[in-house]
């Protein structure tokens, strides 16, 4: 297990004094980059090998936005079947509460072939001596929400936003969903469950999410993401909300 603590500074705060989601999902990724160079597997060394790590899932759930005060970040991760990597987060405010957790299942692929690598042979001893148990399920997909989507947004990729890979950052892409919700919800409700599945990248230049209700929840929405001019999915997003703690 890997612990970091962040101060939320105050461009971290929304317009309720409580941090932002994006935040939060940076003080995740960040701690888990953090980890995984620690015991010789971030990204550039894997990169000095011709190899990556991709991201397929991610399922965040935030039981509570604390407002500007010192946050910690537990994470710890697990190897499954030799393929994946499983990796978690727990997020506790400064009185020691649990406001928010995480998973994440995690591919490293061959750059050039683009094809996935079993972790055995892409990554050192170290990463399986620290591996812990997670305990937690990881579904490779979101289930299908049905339905036709009735609103799209369009959205610049900026170069701030592209990662080491080339890619578009995944926590941007939670940024889309959000910002593609309807006004009306985002004006008195917060995400609580943000669900991802990534399909592909989207590169440089415009990316256009659709969003619609799902059939059973006025606050559940699903959202799809493209790459501007193509009819392939990049992503898949589902999120949860609820009323704004005021």
């Amino acid at each position: 297990m890997f612990e970091h603590t962040f101060n939320v500074p105050y461009y971290g705060l929304d317009m309720n004094g409580r941090v932002k989601v994006s935040l939060l999902l940076q003080f995740l990724q960040e701690t888990a980059a953090l980890h995984a160079d620690g015991v010789g597997v971030g990204v550039a060394s894997l990169m000095e090998r011709g190899m990556t790590w991709v991201l397929r899932r991610y399922r965040v759930r935030v039981r509570r936005y604390p407002g500007g005060s010192g946050l910690a970040v537990r994470t710890w991760f697990e190897p499954r079947k030799n393929l994946k990597s499983v990796r978690v987060f727990e997020v506790r405010d400064e009185s020691g509460d649990v406001v928010a957790d995480a998973w994440s299942a995690w591919i490293v692929v061959d750059i050039e072939r683009g094809r996935p690598v079993r972790l055995d042979r892409a990554l050192p001893a170290a990463y399986f001596n620290v591996a812990e148990p997670t305990g937690k399920p990881v579904e490779d997909s979101i289930p299908p929400q049905g339905g036709d989507f009735d609103r799209e947004a369009e959205f610049r990729v900026r170069w701030g936003e592209m990662d080491l890979n080339g890619h578009t950052n995944h926590t941007v892409y939670f940024d889309w969903a959000i910002e593609s919700t309807p006004d009306d919800v985002v004006d008195r409700c917060e995400p609580c469950i943000l669900d991802a599945e990534y399909v592909s990248s989207v590169p440089r230049g415009y990316a256009v999410a659709r969003t619609r209700k799902t059939a059973d929840d006025p606050l559940k929405f699903a959202h799809e993401i493209y790459a501007k001019g193509t009819s392939a999915v990049a992503a898949r997003l589902a999120t949860t909300w609820r009323s704004a703690r005021r």
